[in-house]
């Protein structure tokens, strides 16, 4: 791109420039023009000066940029917790409380969503005579006793996120994502912009009137008041037959989707309750749109100077509708981190059910492979989920049977990871534009110690990358 000065130097005709003097010109007139030229100049290179030094500064403050690439549940936000966990551990538990009621809300999502697919008018392929009599009317009775988990909803909801409607999406998500779909039982949605705990009006109203603090302490007290008088209920609910019957036979499995907290009722629902780091990193917030987040590094190990001061990472959405959006983020990034859940190979897309997840991820990778703009980039890459792969296939779920290709090899996890992982990397062999190493991890975001461990090995491939750009390697 031409610089501003090189634009102000340049003739709109295409003819020289400066334009030679009007015939009819005197030597005043020509004095001034001169001049004219002399202050647009200076003024054109006290632009260029300032863009260039905006430039340096820019670099200075920039640290080391991650990007977080994959599709829809796939554990990118969970990783994201796992460097801020790892590197701000005390702003991390500070934080704690603030997540109480997005893991309420998660909580009561979830029942809520029980609740309605029990109020469907789709009728169960389990035989009336499957649940007796009295556990049906004392599951009608369970329905009724919660149905003020609604009006909880709706409550945190609207402190939360600012509106009464999840998920707060443009019409195109609403589409994709419809408010009860399996995937998204316990999903708490918010706007991009303010940071990941920027949205927690709940603590930091937006209307900071002594009127508007008291009534949302209220409100505050009176959900919680709710919730624990339910907790009973919710048991009874959860460990209903006829539940776990309705949720089999549709093949849906919330024990494994984020934000599942149904077994942790009575604990969560304490008047006392304070989250832990575990449960922080099973909650579940979608963010819509791309957020930056600045994690702070001090740990000693990257070399003095403005480099390596901060984790900058970028969280885009994964979902159809947000990839469009990736693009913008390929400039200067030192790396990518791409995360595959592969216990989603028996799953399909949220947004299209014609479309195999882990498919999904393949095209995807390819993609980023390929892209020569990002051959000089850093590739991480996270099969994600290895506990949720494990409990599948230990259920007698065949893989072979979603991937031919795998044929009569063992029905184990630690087979099908490394089958996955030679499938990925001969990908990226045979499509990335310049020759470079994938560093491959198999994870579980949210194991805490092991992906710590992982995380430990990311920061040396980008020390590596630091010392090698500054020529101390």
């Amino acid at each position: 791109m031409p610089s501003i000065a090189t634009i102000v130097r340049t003739s709109t005709d295409g003819g020289p420039w400066p334009p030679p003097n009007p015939p009819d010109a005197n030597e005043e007139e020509r004095l001034a023009r001169l001049e004219r030229e002399r202050e647009a100049q200076k003024v054109s290179d006290a632009i260029d000066r300032a863009i260039s030094i905006e430039k340096e500064q820019r670099k200075k403050q920039n640290g080391v940029k991650l990007l977080l690439l994959g599709q829809a549940e796939s554990g990118k936000s969970t990783v994201l917790k796992n460097f801020q966990l790892r590197f701000a551990p005390k702003t991390f538990q500070a934080e704690a409380e603030l997540w109480r009621p997005i893991i309420h809300l998660n909580l009561v999502r979830s029942v809520n969503f029980i609740l309605d697919l029990l109020s469907s008018d789709r009728p169960t392929s389990s035989p009336p005579s499957t649940s007796p009599s009295s556990e049906l009317d004392n599951l009608r009775r369970i329905q009724f006793s919660l149905r003020p988990l609604k009006q909880v909803e709706n409550s945190l909801t609207h402190r939360i996120s600012g509106s009464l409607f999840l998920p707060v999406v443009s019409g195109d998500e609403l589409k994709e994502f419809p408010r009860y779909h399996p995937a998204k039982a316990s999903e708490v949605s918010v706007r991009s912009g303010s940071g990941w705990m920027g949205f927690m009006k709940l603590r930091r109203p937006a209307d900071s009137s002594p009127g508007r603090s008291a009534h949302d302490k209220m409100e505050d007290e009176q959900d919680r008041r709710i919730l624990e008088a339910c907790v009973d209920d919710i048991q009874a609910l959860w460990r209903a037959r006829e539940v776990q019957c309705r949720l089999a036979e549709r093949e849906i499995s919330l024990v494994h989707q984020p934000g599942f907290f149904l077994e942790d009722v009575e604990r969560i629902s304490k008047q006392s309750y304070v989250p832990t780091s575990q449960d922080i990193l099973r909650a579940r917030v979608k963010t819509i749109g791309p957020e930056e987040h600045r994690i702070p590094m001090d740990t000693g190990v990257f070399p003095p100077g403005p480099e390596g001061k901060h984790w900058i990472i970028y969280d885009v959405g994964g979902s159809r509708s947000q990839r469009a959006k990736w693009a913008q983020f390929f400039d200067d990034v030192t790396a990518i981190i791409f995360l595959a859940p592969i216990s989603a190979f028996n799953q399909v897309l949220a947004e299209d059910a014609s479309v195999n997840r882990l498919a999904d991820s393949f095209k995807l990778w390819k993609m980023i492979c390929s892209n020569k703009l990002l051959a000089p980039v850093d590739l991480i890459l996270f099969l994600n989920k290895m506990d949720i792969l494990e409990a599948n296939l230990d259920n007698g779920v065949q893989f072979s049977k979603y991937v031919p290709n795998y044929k009569d090899r063992p029905n184990e996890a630690n087979h099908v990871s490394k089958y996955l992982l030679d499938v990925f990397t001969a990908m990226h062999n045979q499509t990335t534009p310049k020759k470079r190493k994938v560093h491959a991890h198999l994870t579980c975001a949210i194991d805490t110690e092991s992906t710590s461990l992982v995380i430990t090995q990311v920061q040396e491939v980008i020390l590596v990358k630091t010392l090698a750009q500054t020529n101390i390697l």
